[in-house]
């Protein structure tokens, strides 16, 4: 099976759903990625092997946060001439590769793609619904328009997240032919940390490792870091635009470390240093359809979890999963899963019903799912 696929992050970004899904494709089955220009990283406009998956940088039309770009997107014949220069490109890539568009299969997780996706011909088109795009912070009206034509346009949509399910059915009027198939973990990385986290660092460590962005609730975890000045917070990941203030007033607390993105391979050691894992995301439109892969990463490295109640998913999981919605709440979750941590039983218990959930999660399984929807999206013979 032939796969084209139009993306909404570079492949060499974070390792995402979208790697750990492509690296476990099956055998037979060949990936043309085509990335998003991204202004100030490495753009390769000529196909380039990662891999096995042959990648390409192809500018498609996209949100513009600021600057004199914003205005012209706001116009509409401008983003139908991306579309045609897009469109191009990608024809002209798909020729060198010696892919026949009209054969293959494209999933897209782009929607500003979604003009390309329908003009290449292919099969079938495949709509991997990670994220309820039109929600983010700073999106353009429009967006919410080509959210909506990438789902009605889509032969088969796959939602990774229990949140999104609504959006499908109210735009696509059903169900019919939209699965779940949510978002995972790579249990044997992850569990490899765990027996080292049964043993609780003194002192309490409370941490998050993922995008720091305008999802994060600041202001809960600033009141937990002052409410509690003999433990100890740490915050690793990349930071996304329109945060970095509020993140650097919260490193100023002589309790909080902040580190940039680490390498995949090295979470797990991260997480090995924490006592509790915490997922404090503000709750809005866009979080109700994340499913967060770092609560199956915090949980396969033996850690109890605390969360805000942002989404369906978080929620499934209260057995193991704390959910408190203010800053009192979330110290006091916190400090409970610390001193159960203290307890043998009990954290051999926690660790074994985290375990439990983790396995059900494994990317491998998610993975082969996913590829089974995707293949039966095509048209019968």
């Amino acid at each position: 099976m032939q796969i084209i696929w139009l993306a909404e992050i570079k492949w060499d970004y974070l390792r995402t759903r979208k790697q750990q899904l492509i690296e476990r494709r099956p055998r037979d089955v060949d990936v043309v990625f085509f990335e998003p220009f991204v202004r100030n990283r490495e753009n390769h406009y000529e196909l380039r092997d990662a891999a096995g998956v042959r990648v390409a940088t192809i500018p498609f039309v996209k949100n513009v946060p600021g600057g004199p770009a914003r205005p012209l997107m706001e116009r509409a014949f401008v983003r139908r001439a991306l579309d045609v220069s897009a469109l191009r490109r990608v024809r002209a890539r798909l020729q060198e590769a010696a892919v026949d568009p009209r054969e293959s299969v494209c999933v897209i997780s782009n929607v500003y793609a979604v003009h390309v996706a329908v003009a290449l011909g292919a099969r079938a088109i495949v709509y991997d619904c990670n994220d309820a795009h039109a929600e983010f912070p700073g999106m353009p009206a429009w967006t919410r328009g080509y959210q909506a034509e990438t789902l009605q346009r889509a032969d088969t949509v796959i939602v990774s997240s229990k949140g999104l399910l609504p959006i499908a059915e109210e735009t696509r009027g059903s169900l019919e032919r939209v699965h779940l198939v949510g978002n995972g973990v790579d249990v044997a990385l992850f569990s490899a940390v765990a027996g080292a986290a049964a043993a609780p660092p003194e002192p309490v460590r409370v941490g998050y490792v993922g995008a720091v962005a305008p999802w994060f609730d600041f202001d809960l975890a600033t009141a937990m870091v002052k409410s509690r000045p003999g433990w100890q917070f740490e915050i690793v990941g990349p930071v996304l635009g329109g945060v970095e203030e509020k993140l650097a007033a919260l490193a100023a607390h002589p309790n909080v470390a902040v580190g940039g993105a680490v390498p995949h391979a090295e979470v797990p050691g991260v997480l090995a240093r924490f006592t509790v894992g915490m997922i404090p995301f503000v709750r809005n439109a866009l979080t109700a359809g994340v499913n967060p892969n770092k609560l199956y990463e915090y949980l396969a490295a033996g850690l109890p979890v605390v969360a805000t109640p942002f989404s369906p998913d978080v929620e499934a999981e209260t057995d193991v999963i704390a959910l408190a919605g203010d800053a009192a709440a979330f110290e006091s979750a916190c400090g409970l899963l610390a001193a159960a941590r203290q307890d043998p039983q009990r954290s051999a218990l926690m660790q074994a019903r985290a375990a439990q959930i983790a396995r059900a999660h494994d990317w491998d399984a998610i993975a082969a799912e996913f590829w089974s929807r995707v293949a039966a999206a095509q048209p019968s013979p």
